[in-house]
C-alpha cells in the first residue's frame, strides 16, 4: 500500500502496545504469586505453583496471563476446581496500567512531567525508558501492597526494599531521572546531585510519613513509612510531600463519613501517585510556588505545617475512629455469620484442609504420608515379598507394535522425503523386533505368580511402575493367573494412567520419586530389568549402587535380553578401567527367557 505510509507506524505501535500490555500482565501474574506467598512466609522463587485441590503442577502453557484462565474456563485442567477470577483481573489491571503509563510517558516523550524539566534538556530515548521503568516499579509495588492489605495482611518491609533500592540507584547512573532538583543551588545533572536528591527525598518522605503513621495501628506504620520513602526516592521530596499531604487531607475529610477508612491508606497513596504521575505537569502549573526547587527554609516550614495538620488529625479524629464504639461489620443475621465461619478454610480440620497440606512448609508431612500410606496398605494386604519388574513404556504387545509400524509407513508414503518420517519407520521396526520382550515379561509374571501366590500367600508379588509397556505386561501376567500385582504410579507433566491389570487395592500414585524408589526395593527379593530407556536405567543403577555399597538386602539383579544390555552398557569395560571392582560384575546376571529368569532367582535364594 504505497499510498498509506501510516501503515508501518500503525503496525509498530500496535505491536508495541501488545508487548507492553503483555509484559505488564506478566508482572501482574508474578504479583499474584507474591501477594499469596510473601505474607504467609512461603518462598516466592522456589517450588512452582500447584492446584490447591489436586496438587498437580501448573503447566507453563497454562500460566499465560489472562489467556490461560479464559482458555481453561476458569478451572484447573486436572480436577476442574474453579480458579479465582482475581488472577486474570490483577493481570489485566497491571497490563492496562503499563499501557497507560507507556501511552502518557513514552507516547508524549515525558510531556506529562513538570515544565521545570526543560532546564535539563530534551529527554533522550533511553532516559524516557528509564523514567518509565521507575514509575512502573513504583506503581507496581504500591499496588502489590494494596492487594496484600486487602487480604488482611500487613505488607512486609522486604516487599518495598527492592523498589526503593532500584529507584535510589538508577539516578546515580542516569542522573536526570528525577524531574525537579531537591535544592535550587544544585541544578546540574550529575550523580552527586542525584545522590543528594535521593537522600533528601528519603529523609523528608520518611519524617513526614512517620508523622502520619502516628495515627495508624502499630503493625501498619512501618510499611506505610516504607511506601512514603519509595515515593520520595522515585519522584523527589516535593512530589512525595504533596502525595502524603493529599492522602492525609483525604483521610481527614473521610473521618467524618464511613466512605474512607484507616485501612485504605495504601490504596489512597497508590491512586494519588498514579494521578500525580499522569498529570504532574498540570499539578505543577496550578501551584506556582512549587515550580522552582524549595530552599531549606521552605522545607522546614512545610514540615512544620504538615506535622501540625497530622497532629490535629490525630487529636480530633483518632479517638473517634479507633476508640469509638465498634460498629457492626455486617448487617447479616447471626445464622449467616455462622455459616461464613463454617465455610472459612481456617475452620477446616487440619487433615481435611488440602490448601494447608499443600503448602511448601508441609512437605515433610506429605512425604511421611506418602511413605506411610503405601506401607500400611501393603501390610494390610499381607504382602510379604516382591519381584520388581522394570522396562520401557514403548515396548508394547506385537499387535500394537505392528499397528504403529503400519501407521508410520502410511505417513511415509505421503511424505517420502521427510527425514522424520523415515526415522519413525526405522524406530517402529525396531520396536516391533522387541515385541517379544512384552510376551516374555508377561510369561515371567505368570510363572512367578503361579508358583508363589498359593494357599493365600503373597510372596514374590510382581511390582511395577504401573504404566504401559513392560510394566503392563508384568501386571498382565499376574492377572492372567488370578494373582495379585502392585503398581507404583508417579505424577508426571504428561499424565500417565495406570494400566488396567494392576490389583485395584494395590495401585498407588506417588508425587516424590525418592519414596517410590524406596517402596520398590523395601520388600524386593529380585530385580528383573527388561529393555528400556532413561527411567529403566535410573532404577537399575539405583539398585546396583545400593547393592554395591551394601545398603540394601542381597537380591539378584537380572538383565533380561543379554544382547540388548551388553550393547547399552559395557560393564566389563568399567571393570577393566578400574572404576568398579571385578566382583561387582557378579551383582549382574544376564538371562534370555522367562524360565531361565525364574530359575536364576530360585538358585540365588537357595544359595543365600
Amino acid at each position: 500500500m504505497p499510498d498509506a505510509p501510516w501503515l508501518p507506524y500503525f503496525v509498530f505501535y500496535a505491536a508495541s502496545a501488545v508487548w507492553i500490555g503483555f509484559f505488564g500482565a506478566s508482572i501482574g501474574s508474578f504479583v499474584n504469586v507474591v501477594v499469596w506467598r510473601l505474607p504467609r512466609g512461603i518462598n516466592i522463587s522456589h517450588s512452582g505453583s500447584r492446584c490447591p485441590q489436586c496438587g498437580h503442577a501448573i503447566r507453563p502453557y497454562d500460566n499465560i496471563p489472562v489467556l490461560s484462565w479464559l482458555r481453561l474456563g476458569g478451572r484447573c485442567r486436572d480436577c476442574r476446581t474453579p480458579i479465582s477470577s482475581r488472577y486474570p483481573i490483577v493481570e489485566s489491571i497491571y497490563g492496562l496500567m503499563f499501557l497507560l503509563l507507556a501511552a502518557v510517558e513514552w507516547g508524549t516523550r515525558l510531556d506529562n512531567l513538570p515544565p521545570a524539566t526543560s532546564v535539563i534538556g530534551n529527554w533522550p530515548p533511553q532516559t524516557v525508558w528509564v523514567i518509565l521503568g521507575i514509575h512502573a516499579a513504583l506503581l507496581s509495588t504500591l499496588l502489590c501492597g494494596l492487594l496484600i492489605e486487602r487480604d488482611g495482611f500487613v505488607p512486609p518491609l522486604r516487599m518495598y526494599l527492592p523498589a526503593i533500592l532500584l529507584c535510589a540507584a538508577v539516578p546515580l547512573v542516569v542522573p536526570n531521572t528525577r524531574p525537579v532538583a531537591a535544592l535550587a543551588a544544585v541544578n546540574e545533572a550529575t550523580w552527586q546531585r542525584a545522590a543528594i536528591d535521593g537522600l533528601i527525598a528519603a529523609l523528608v518522605a520518611g519524617v513526614v510519613g512517620g508523622m502520619v503513621a502516628i495515627s495508624l495501628r502499630p503493625a501498619a506504620r512501618s510499611p506505610w513509612v516504607a511506601a512514603c520513602v519509595l515515593c520520595g526516592v522515585a519522584l523527589g521530596w516535593q512530589a512525595s510531600l504533596w502525595l502524603i499531604a493529599t492522602v492525609a487531607v483525604i483521610r481527614f475529610v473521610g473521618g467524618f463519613s464511613d466512605l474512607l477508612r484507616w485501612d485504605r491508606i495504601t490504596a489512597l497513596l497508590m491512586l494519588t501517585t498514579l494521578v500525580l504521575v499522569l498529570g504532574w505537569k498540570h499539578f505543577w502549573l496550578v501551584l506556582p510556588g512549587w515550580r522552582e526547587s524549595f530552599s531549606p527554609v521552605a522545607v522546614v516550614g512545610l514540615l512544620v505545617v504538615t506535622g501540625a495538620a497530622t497532629a490535629a488529625t490525630r487529636v480530633l479524629l483518632f479517638d473517634r475512629w479507633v476508640c469509638r464504639e465498634p460498629k457492626k461489620m455486617s448487617d447479616a443475621s447471626p445464622n449467616e455469620l455462622q455459616q461464613k465461619i463454617l465455610a472459612s478454610s481456617s475452620y477446616k480440620l487440619a487433615e481435611l484442609d488440602t490448601d494447608f497440606i499443600q503448602r511448601e512448609e508441609m512437605r515433610p508431612i506429605r512425604m511421611q504420608l506418602e511413605l506411610k500410606k503405601t506401607e500400611t496398605i501393603l501390610n494390610e494386604n499381607q504382602i510379604e515379598s516382591t519381584i520388581v519388574a522394570f522396562g520401557g513404556t514403548q515396548v508394547v504387545a506385537r499387535d500394537q507394535a505392528e499397528q504403529r509400524l503400519a501407521e508410520a509407513r502410511q505417513k511415509l508414503e505421503t511424505q517420502p522425503e521427510d527425514l522424520q518420517c523415515q526415522r519413525a519407520v526405522v524406530r517402529a521396526e525396531r520396536m516391533l523386533a522387541k515385541a517379544h520382550f512384552y510376551d516374555d515379561a508377561r510369561e515371567f509374571a505368570r510363572i512367578v505368580s503361579a508358583a508363589c501366590q498359593v494357599d493365600g500367600k503373597c510372596d514374590h508379588v510382581i511390582i511395577t511402575g504401573g504404566g504401559p509397556g513392560i510394566m503392563e505386561a508384568a501386571n498382565r501376567g499376574a492377572f492372567d493367573v488370578g494373582a495379585k500385582s502392585i503398581g507404583l504410579n508417579i505424577t508426571l507433566p504428561e499424565e500417565q494412567a495406570p494400566n488396567p491389570f494392576i490389583t485395584p487395592e494395590l495401585c498407588f500414585e506417588f508425587h516424590y520419586f525418592a519414596l517410590r524408589k524406596m517402596h520398590f526395593l523395601l520388600r524386593a527379593k529380585a530385580l528383573v530389568v527388561f529393555p528400556g530407556g532413561f527411567g529403566t536405567l535410573d532404577e537399575l543403577f539405583d539398585a546396583l549402587t545400593l547393592r554395591q555399597t551394601q545398603r540394601m538386602q542381597e537380591i539378584p539383579i537380572l538383565l533380561y535380553g543379554s544382547e540388548y544390555w551388553k550393547r547399552v552398557v559395557d560393564f566389563q569395560f568399567l571393570a577393566d578401567e578400574g572404576v568398579i571392582r571385578d566382583e561387582h560384575l557378579e551383582l549382574i546376571t544376564f538371562v534370555d527367557n522367562p524360565q531361565e529368569a525364574w530359575d536364576a532367582i530360585c538358585r540365588f535364594e537357595e544359595q543365600h
